[in-house]
């Protein structure tokens, strides 16, 4: 992708972590409650502390990366932005990981349950798929390439409707996790595998769909912590990908988040939602007026490091509908 389209040698993200980092993408810069909540989880087995995920207890405090009521900008996030504005818009796995949220195993299709009631915003929660996982290692990425094209064959092909002019996809698992080779994971950088892959998958659907022609995909990750960086610890990964991207071009403009989204809000012909989206750079120098409309087809994988076949969903029953707390219940008696 990279070689057929654009991509930024100086992107930088703008969080140090998952937790800012799902905020700033939303256009909720982190307030202090976000930047100074913690998130620890107490294993059982080793008798210590980590933070992120582990197995035993988990014992949370304040923000987690999902956009809470106390966080919640002046103007609201991307998705306040896009309803006031008329703009249809899908998300697929972004916003639902909230506080007190069951990541555990056996949970596709969502990958989540909630165990605790989060007021949200009425258009993320109105306009969010819910056959979809957001963040949950245990689910493939596999999975959530399948997930999205199943949705928009039955919801838009099919169906002849339009779609959105906005989607947020939401592909984690090159966050990585512990190797499980019984599971189809035999290294850590098989999960980084399974990500290129399911997104190699998303990008040659879509180019071919009638919408491709009217389509550009921004990709990027929602912190820089797959290492430090040689050139700035907080330099990440930025393609723009598309037949209105420029081929073989290699952007040198200074951005970050808010330069990204502003991209989006100039293609969706949407003014600013905040100050620092108006004030930063976009990423204009990445599109062309002469525009290559021939399809993209994903690469093979390195099966050695991870094979596709192998990879298992966790499911082993039916689950909960997410909205049927009532089912949850239930089940847990």
């Amino acid at each position: 992708m990279a070689r057929r389209w654009s991509f930024s040698d100086n992107f930088y993200a703008d969080s140090e972590v998952s937790v800012d980092g799902h905020h700033w993408l939303v256009g909720a810069y982190p307030n202090a409650w976000t930047e100074s909540s913690l998130m620890a989880a107490y294993s059982d087995q080793k008798k210590d502390f980590r933070l992120g995920s582990a197995p035993g207890r988990l014992i949370f405090a304040g923000s987690d990366s999902s956009v809470h009521p106390e966080e919640q900008p002046q103007g609201g996030t991307i998705w306040h932005h896009l309803a006031r504005h008329g703009i249809p818009f899908r998300n697929f796995g972004e916003g639902f990981e909230l506080a007190g949220v069951d990541e555990g195993r056996a949970l596709e299709p969502t990958g989540a349950r909630f165990l605790t009631n989060v007021p949200m915003p009425e258009p993320l929660f109105r306009n969010t798929s819910r056959e979809y996982p957001g963040f949950n290692m245990n689910v493939p990425d596999q999975y959530r390439a399948s997930q999205f094209i199943r949705e928009i064959e039955e919801k838009y092909v099919k169906t002849g409707a339009d779609l959105p002019r906005f989607i947020f996809i939401h592909l984690p698992n090159d966050h990585m996790a512990r190797a499980r080779p019984e599971d189809g994971y035999p290294y850590e950088e098989s999960f980084v595998a399974d990500n290129d892959l399911a997104l190699g998958r998303i990008v040659e659907y879509l180019s071919g769909t009638k919408w491709w022609k009217e389509m550009a995909v921004l990709v990027t990750e929602d912190d820089p912590q797959g290492g430090v960086d040689h050139i700035d610890a907080h330099r990440t990964v930025l393609l723009c990908v598309g037949p209105w991207c420029k081929s073989d071009y290699v952007s040198h403009t200074n951005s970050s988040f808010p330069g990204l989204l502003k991209t989006v809000f100039r293609l969706l012909g949407l003014p600013p939602l905040n100050l620092f989206d108006a004030s930063a750079a976009d990423l204009s120098d990445c599109f062309t007026s002469k525009p290559d409309f021939s399809p993209y087809k994903a690469l093979e994988v390195d099966r050695r490091i991870f094979d596709p076949a192998e990879a298992k969903e966790s499911k082993t029953a039916e689950s909960p509908a997410m909205d049927d707390p009532g089912e949850i219940r239930r089940q847990r008696r």
